[in-house]
Order: structure tokens, then C-alpha cells, then sequence
């Protein structure tokens, strides 16, 4: 993970989003609609891909919820990779990857659906310190292989800064 001038007075904060973090990945392994639902705001805004954004914490949970009888069928792995986290005052931004594979759980050995997806975050601070997500957008990522097969770099593209001409 990237952390960028992160100040003595942001360890706290660091931590706290840390936190955030160990919560989420434990409630999208476990589908745990309630836990998934406490990580947000009550405005929060999630902008799936191809989908209009989800808007509010009722009409979030109300996805989650259709989609749990399904969910509970399946064993699931969840991580998250942070690249970077910006703290700014009560509102922070964070950018990475996350990474998933189910599969059925009668399925046995068979080999899991793997999804990945880049993810950018705003998070936003409580008035007990800890973090919640407040909005969040995220795109499917290509198969590994693609960027090579198109000549394109795999990694995060960095532009050097334009200049501009007299």
C-alpha cells in the first residue's frame, strides 16, 4: 500500500482506515449484509459499473439483501490492494484493486470465477474518529493478459505534467 505524506497525526486516522479495511474484507468473504451495511455512510453513493449509482444507504442495502440467497450458496475470497490513501482533513480518497473468486460451495475442487475490479473511494470521518465509505465507483479490470496482447503497460500509467506552450 502507498501512503503519501502521511503525518504523525495520521497514524491514527491510517489506522482507523486500516480497520475499515479488515471490516470490509471480512464481510464480503462472509456476505454479511449487515456488516457490509455499517461500513457506509448514510448517503453513500456506489457507482457500479454499466449500472446507474446506488444512492443512500436503504437502496444499497436493498441490492445486497436480493442478492443474498444467492451469495449464501457460494464460498467467496475477498482482498483489497491499496495503492495510495489521501487524508484530507475529514474526507479521504484511496485507489486499488480488488480481487474476488467464487465458486459454488458443492462444487468441490472446481476452479473458482475470478473477478478483478479498480476501485476509487471517498471516505469520510465519524465523530468517533473510525472511517465509513461515503462514495465509491469501480470498473471491471481486463484478464491479465490483454494490456500486453494490445502493446498497452499493465501497470498504472503515470503522464509526466503538460506545460504550456507561450
Amino acid at each position: 500500500m502507498l501512503l503519501l505524506a502521511a503525518a504523525p497525526d495520521q497514524k491514527a486516522d491510517l489506522r482507523a482506515i486500516e480497520e475499515l479495511h479488515k471490516r470490509d474484507v471480512a464481510a464480503n468473504k462472509a456476505y454479511d449484509v449487515e456488516a457490509l451495511v455499517a461500513l457506509w455512510t448514510d448517503d453513500v453513493v456506489n457507482m457500479p459499473p454499466a449500472s446507474a449509482p446506488v444512492v443512500g444507504k436503504k437502496a444499497n442495502r436493498e441490492l445486497l439483501e436480493a442478492a443474498a440467497p444467492q451469495a449464501k450458496l457460494l464460498d467467496i475470497d475477498y482482498t483489497q490492494q491499496w495503492q495510495e490513501i489521501q487524508i484530507l482533513g475529514d474526507y479521504a480518497y484511496e485507489w486499488g484493486i480488488l480481487r474476488s473468486a467464487v465458486k459454488p460451495k458443492t462444487a468441490g475442487e472446481g476452479e473458482p470465477l475470478k473477478a478483478e475490479f479498480r476501485v476509487m473511494r471517498i471516505l469520510k470521518r465519524q465523530t468517533d474518529n473510525s472511517w465509513k465509505v461515503y462514495r465509491s465507483i469501480w470498473n471491471s479490470a481486463p484478464p491479465p493478459d490483454l494490456p500486453k496482447a494490445l502493446g498497452l503497460p499493465s501497470g498504472p500509467v503515470i503522464l509526466p505534467p503538460q506545460t504550456k506552450k507561450p
